[in-house]
């Protein structure tokens, strides 16, 4: 499976998968629209769309922002396949990430990928879960 960076171009397919994968509209398209035209967030993209992850670099800090992956496609490595190139991608860096306590999926992810605990924000989310927040310094 090829990935690579979004274009302004792939901005209605990245809010259909995001829609399919979060079940909301979590990232709106004009959100993502404004974020590939100003350069701001970098997309990784599966070439057939059925994953996607998005993250902003500010000088030596990076901010994963989403990790989607088609309810259909979920389960086979798409989401650490993202992963991992977004980290080969960088370097003197630390990525933060925030996490729901009970996406036991993701927490999986993210820890298999070095990630370590170092905050928790409780009742951080409108459904009063907690957020776990990550870090992984490159």
């Amino acid at each position: 499976m090829n990935i690579r960076q979004a274009t302004i171009e792939d901005a209605a397919a990245i809010h259909a998968l995001a829609m399919a994968a979060f079940g909301r509209d979590q990232v709106p398209l004009t959100l993502i629209e404004q974020q590939l035209n100003f350069g701001r967030v970098t997309y990784l993209v599966m070439e057939d769309f059925s994953a996607f992850l998005s993250y902003r670099q500010t000088l030596d800090e990076v901010d994963l922002s989403f990790v989607a992956v088609k309810p259909n496609a979920q389960g086979k490595g798409l989401g650490q396949s993202l992963l991992q190139a977004m980290l080969a991608q960088l370097q003197d860096v630390t990525v933060y990430l925030e996490v729901a306590e009970n996406n036991q999926v993701a927490r999986h992810l993210y820890e298999k990928a070095g990630f370590q605990i170092y905050a928790r924000r409780e009742k951080y989310y409108h459904d009063g879960q907690t957020a776990i927040m990550m870090e992984k310094s490159l």
